[in-house]
């Protein structure tokens, strides 16, 4: 089992949930032969994070059952039964998606992050764990260490940039290609270091990123309450496109 973190430093507003969950979805359904939970999806925001909302398909719905929240305030006393399944059907067979969330705030430390990912990795047995977390200052995430790979999101944001790259040595685990998203290729110039973007990136991360242009239609799906990629086809959204690229490179760079 391999553990992945989609981190943006201490910026929000990136789209790191987006590609986090659209991600998780598109592996869990490459993957379906390959184990019975191939995907866990942990969205670790508390009170009820976007890409728990959408898995879960009602913001009513979600309140009152079990949540990770619970295990850590030590009113459950095994974490799966805070865990969820959410299964679709294909012209080519079925696929399924294991996830959780925190319905409330509450304090997450190393040690329930790793019992967690503990308990997963013995009960469940998939091949990939995505973990979703909010923005953190430098130093205070509880996957510091528990991580084996990280994938930084930055947007065309100078100082979104600087707090990922900072955020990212403070991981210590291996990074997997940088994604630069809402990239508006109009504005493909940072007026802050006179040099585009994609170079910017480069610069601070040591490698080229990965592009998500900005896409309107990601937007109107996400209001609709709708996952990305199971709603928008490549061909009428660049955004969606571009997401499925990755989530290839990932399935290649983790098999």
């Amino acid at each position: 089992m391999k553990k992945l973190l989609f981190f943006s430093g201490a910026k929000g507003g990136t789209g790191k949930t987006t590609l986090a969950l659209n991600t998780a979805v598109l592996l869990a359904y490459h993957w379906r032969d390959a184990a019975h939970y191939p995907v866990v999806y942990l969205d670790l925001t508390p009170s009820l994070g976007t890409g728990a909302l959408l898995l879960v398909g009602d913001i009513i719905g979600a309140w009152g059952r079990p949540s990770l929240s619970d295990f850590l305030a030590g009113q459950l006393a095994e974490p799966l039964r805070a865990f969820y399944l959410r299964r679709w059907t294909t012209e080519k067979g079925p696929f399924q998606i294991v996830f959780a969330y925190m319905a409330r705030d509450a304090p997450l430390t190393k040690r329930h992050l790793s019992l967690i990912l503990d308990t997963v990795e013995r009960r469940l047995r998939p091949r990939l764990v995505i973990i979703d977390m909010p923005p953190v200052a430098a130093g205070e995430s509880p996957a510091a260490g528990a991580v084996d790979y990280v994938v930084p999101v930055v947007t065309p944001d100078a100082s979104a940039i600087e707090t990922t790259k900072t955020f990212t040595e403070v991981l210590g685990a291996p990074r997997l290609r940088p994604v630069l998203n809402m990239y508006i290729p109009d504005y493909p110039v940072s007026a802050v270091h006179a040099a585009p973007w994609v170079k910017v990136v480069q610069d601070a991360f040591g490698e080229e990123p990965h592009v998500i242009p900005y896409d309107k239609l990601l937007q109107a799906a996400r209001q609709a309450l709708e996952i990305e990629v199971l709603k928008l086809k490549p061909t009428e959204s660049p955004g969606v496109k571009a997401i499925i690229e990755y989530a290839r490179y990932l399935s290649t760079r983790l098999a």
